[in-house]
């Protein structure tokens, strides 16, 4: 079996914690306008800081419908894009790669004819599960109200032809 994080990635998979006064002395310092500053500490709200790549990969289109699947256990490619429904494998693939990349996959072939290929979440991508799935709460259970809003929206400002 072999696995595809690096030597890096167990820090990065919540195996070796940093706390949090330490992190923040660990931020890289700025860019553009502010080069050679370091940063506070990460903040997404500042343009700057790089936990706004972090949260545009995690908030993606596919990325939490991912993580909802594996939390439940170890999936194959074809039984990923089952359960996710509506995407290609084109992004599909580019996706895993993606959170691999970040941590938060593990992707584990087994050598065979053909080889088998199990993708399971990392203790990094597991932390995403809860978040993700009160997430999901949320919009199953308050989408009936904001389609509601949305329709009455529309019939209060229909769209203009020009």
């Amino acid at each position: 079996m072999s696995h595809s994080m690096d030597a890096a990635a167990p820090a990065a998979a919540g195996m070796g914690a940093v706390p949090a006064a330490e992190a923040a002395q660990a931020v890289p310092a700025a860019t553009g306008a502010n080069a050679g500053r370091p940063l506070a500490a990460y903040d997404v709200l500042s343009p700057e800081c790089p936990s706004r790549t972090v949260l545009r990969h995690v908030v993606d289109r596919w990325t939490p419908l991912i993580v909802a699947v594996l939390a439940q256990g170890p999936r194959r490619f074809g039984e990923l894009r089952q359960a996710v429904g509506g995407v290609t494998p084109k992004v599909l693939a580019q996706t895993l790669r993606s959170m691999e990349r970040d941590g938060l996959v593990l992707r584990e072939q087994t050598p065979g004819v053909p080889p088998r290929v199990d993708y399971t979440l990392t203790p990094l991508g597991a932390g995403l599960a809860e978040p993700i799935a009160a997430l999901r709460a949320w919009a199953e259970g308050n989408a009936e109200q904001v389609l509601a809003h949305r329709e009455a929206y529309d019939r209060a400002h229909p769209q203009s032809e020009e």
